[in-house]
């Protein structure tokens, strides 16, 4: 299901889904992406839903797509649990390639993206990154690997069979570990120094 009322990117990659022999359903409002239906999949322009709740509303694996290039989306795309999100300032084919990654293995983040995230925070060397990360329990790890799958905290706490409050206190250890203030920073941070846990589970991420 596609929707981008405002065709920022749909013009683009519209006919290479066709190509493939993908079939699209246009979605007429953002409502119509939590209606019942065969759609495997919602491709969805980010400046065109002003609501998380629709996004969170969604049974369907959803993959957001801006035109913006700060990093700030990205927490949105994290807080809606999205599959992944991208920019438009890609070619079509490279667009099409990350939706096909966020699907398969969820979530893709947009590399650019990610940059822009980490700034203006200073930069490490990966030697020091890597150091800040041995400090994390194997607990603590496995909250970040959970962390940058966009898990939320009470998502969290069932699989792992903790308290709420258990789950916020591994994040805040990990946040305070790595030397960030955010789980956006965090998912940036294990990304962006390709941390061996995080590049073992999404390689696309690498």
């Amino acid at each position: 299901m596609l929707y981008d009322p405002n065709q920022v990117f749909s013009a683009s990659i519209r006919p290479l889904l066709h190509r493939r022999g993908d079939i699209v359903i246009e979605a007429k409002s953002a409502k119509a992406l939590t209606a019942e239906g065969q759609a495997d999949c919602c491709l969805v322009a980010l400046e065109a839903v002003s609501r998380n709740r629709v996004l969170t509303d969604c049974e369907r694996p959803v993959f957001l797509i801006t035109d913006r290039d700060d990093g700030s989306v990205l927490r949105k795309a994290v807080s809606v649990s999205a599959a992944g999100i991208a920019s438009t300032h890609i070619l079509p084919k490279d667009l099409l390639n990350a939706i096909d990654q966020g699907l398969a293995s969820p979530p893709y983040y947009d590399p650019q993206l990610l940059r822009a995230a980490l700034q203006p925070a200073p930069l490490l060397g990966d030697q020091d990154a890597h150091e800040l990360a041995h400090h994390l329990t194997p607990r603590e790890d496995d909250v970040l690997r959970r962390i940058v799958r966009g898990e939320a905290t009470s998502h969290m706490a069932d699989a792992m069979g903790v308290s709420v409050s258990t789950v916020r206190s591994h994040v805040q250890n990990v946040l305070g570990k790595l030397g960030v203030n955010s789980r956006l920073a965090a998912i940036a941070f294990a990304i962006n120094y390709g941390l061996d846990p995080v590049r073992e589970k999404h390689p696309q991420m690498s």
